[in-house]
């Protein structure tokens, strides 16, 4: 439990306090930390009076050997035995942190993404955490722009794990200090420059679960801020829907790595999206499955291989359904983008002159380049 790490430490601040050398060893005698003019050797502690014992969780774990006596001995033996211990206690919560994060890490991003969970393990990993899976949650996905958090150079003068420390503490504090409330919500590190935020919805069992979506949705805005404000980088928000159970929290996840995803590419970064910000596509984009593939490829498929009107139509949406800027862009005449919009029309049977038809045309368009072709029946 002693390292010499630990060794080292007390043996720094000790000897600022008493001005002199000085050893830390094992209960045994053995040295683990020295002053360097003295040897790293083992030695006989009973006959040595200026030998002082410190404990942690009740036992002795070491002691403190200075070289000589000291003046006021009886006095400051007390004090130098209380700084070795708080020492010893600051460093062991300090190295159990990281280990407890990581877990916690694991285990919510387990929950979210292992494709068959073993929901009894979960449990009972979720009780082990303090965390109670049976309150409604919603999921939020956090991005925050830090390049080096995926950098493969890594600065030795920067420690990865102290800023994923304060990245997840700023995010905790940012969401509690809006939900002064509620104090159950999880933070965790999902990889790369990805945190997720397991908001829980009822502060109190009573609660109206749909008014307290209706309250959650409506602050999005003001906790966006907070957020940005707290972390102090570009960041982009996705947030899914509630649904219930584990898998609906599963589901609201998905949605809420869609909806950064495809908000994204549709706007821009550094912006929080909500996954109804799609409207009357929301449903697509619940998650990457044979249904969802299905609808972007079979509208996309009724246009064939025309390339030509795949641009026009990117190059409409561009232009935010401009005519005339279209028709310029592309170096054609405004009458043939008409006609050309009015066989798109014919063809899919949604008009992209239309804003809930241009939608769904642009978020299939979207969706089959976020899924990707290895995810496309042949």
């Amino acid at each position: 439990m002693l390292s010499q790490q630990i060794a080292d430490k007390i043996r720094a601040k000790v000897s600022t306090l008493t001005g002199q050398e000085l050893r830390i060893t094992t209960p045994d005698g053995s040295t683990l930390s020295a002053t360097t003019t003295l040897k790293a050797e083992k030695i006989d502690l009973t006959s040595i009076p200026w030998a002082i014992p410190f404990a942690y969780g009740g036992s002795v774990v070491g002691f403190i050997v200075l070289t000589r006596e000291m003046p006021n001995q009886t006095e400051i033996m007390p004090l130098i035995r209380s700084i070795a211990e708080l020492v010893m206690h600051q460093s062991i919560v300090l190295e159990q942190i990281p280990r407890q994060d990581e877990r916690l890490d694991k285990f919510i991003y387990d929950l979210l993404n292992q494709p068959q969970p073993d929901w009894p393990l979960l449990a009972a990993e979720a009780r082990l955490f303090d965390i109670d899976l049976d309150r409604p949650r919603i999921a939020i996905v956090i991005r925050i722009d830090d390049p080096t958090l995926v950098s493969r150079y890594q600065d030795p003068a920067d420690d990865r794990e102290v800023r994923l420390t304060r990245y997840k503490f700023g995010i905790a504090r940012a969401i509690d200090s809006f939900y002064t409330s509620s104090r159950e919500n999880v933070v965790s590190y999902l990889g790369g420059t990805s945190f997720c935020i397991l908001k829980d919805l009822m502060a109190d069992p009573d609660d109206d679960l749909a008014a307290s979506l209706e309250a959650f949705k409506k602050s999005l805005g003001a906790i966006y801020n907070i957020l940005k404000s707290e972390l102090k980088l570009p960041t982009t928000v996705g947030v899914g829907n509630y649904h219930p159970g584990l898998d609906g929290l599963r589901q609201s996840h998905q949605e809420a790595r869609s909806a950064i995803e495809l908000g994204a590419q549709t706007w821009d970064q550094d912006r929080i999206y909500h996954i109804d910000d799609f409207g009357v596509v929301a449903p697509l984009l619940s998650g990457v499955d044979e249904s969802n593939i299905y609808f972007s490829r079979e509208l996309l498929d009724r246009l064939g291989e025309n390339v030509e009107i795949i641009q026009t139509l990117e190059a409409f949406f561009d232009f935010d359904m401009s005519l005339t800027k279209t028709a310029e862009t592309l170096s054609i005449h405004r009458n043939t983008l008409v006609y050309r919009l009015d066989r798109i029309t014919e063809t899919l049977g949604l008009d992209p002159r239309a804003f809930d038809d241009a939608v769904q045309i642009k978020l299939a368009i979207l969706y089959n380049r976020f899924v990707g072709p290895s995810h496309v029946a042949q």
